[in-house]
């Protein structure tokens, strides 16, 4: 079994009717597949809320409806949901059918963007990603190396897109051809978080590639 981490930033499908009324709640977070019905998914996810407005049993967007709400508790200033959803065949409950590919802990929904986690057949994975690939656009794709399973490394998803849209306009010529008040501005963050980002990522990626150079 082969596994896989696809990152998509915020920006890049805020557009997107799910994107916004998932965005209303703190996190998205997948806990297990329960079934397939009628070519349909049924997952089981946790909805976290500061307000506890969840969408309820029978609301439906893009493909994907609420089924059922198991649980609610609260903590601290947190609301918490286990959800039962239901994802339509075309949307991506056509490729687990066979059975050789699934979702595993780790995706998830944020405020920092989609994180989608998937293990099986190699052929399944790649059907898999050519059509998220199509419906949105994918900042990263991780790959799990042998024993170690899918780890986090290097920049972040924010770091990440900050460094593809600095490397586009020319931040790393000779001389460069954008200022950090222009990537702010491209970006739609603050000139002080675009310049302590780009600190970290750069720091993360000679970090690295030093290690790798031992």
């Amino acid at each position: 079994m082969r596994a896989v981490r696809v990152e998509c930033a915020i920006p890049s499908i805020e557009h997107d009717p799910r994107a916004q009324a998932a965005l209303r709640a703190v996190s998205w977070d997948y806990r297990g597949t329960l079934d397939q019905i009628d070519g349909r998914m049924r997952v089981m996810c946790e909805c976290i809320t500061v307000d506890g407005g969840c969408p309820a049993p029978g609301f439906r967007i893009g493909g994907i409806t609420v089924v059922e709400i198991l649980e609610e508790w609260s903590t601290d200033y947190l609301t918490h949901h286990l959800v039962v959803l239901d994802f339509d065949s075309d949307t991506i409950g056509r490729f687990f059918h066979s059975r050789d590919l699934t979702l595993m802990a780790g995706t998830n929904f944020t405020s920092s963007g989609l994180i989608v986690q998937v293990a099986g057949r190699q052929a399944s994975m790649v059907s898999f990603l050519n059509a998220i690939r199509e419906a949105i656009p994918v900042e990263r794709v991780t790959t799990a190396k042998t024993s170690e399973g899918i780890i986090q490394k290097g920049p972040t998803l924010q770091q990440h897109r900050i460094i593809k849209v600095a490397h586009r306009h020319g931040w790393y010529e000779a001389p460069k051809r954008i200022s950090i008040r222009g990537l702010a501005s491209k970006l739609g963050l603050s000139k002080s978080t675009v310049a302590e980002q780009l600190v970290k990522a750069e720091s993360e990626i000679v970090g690295g590639f030093l290690k790798k150079s031992r």
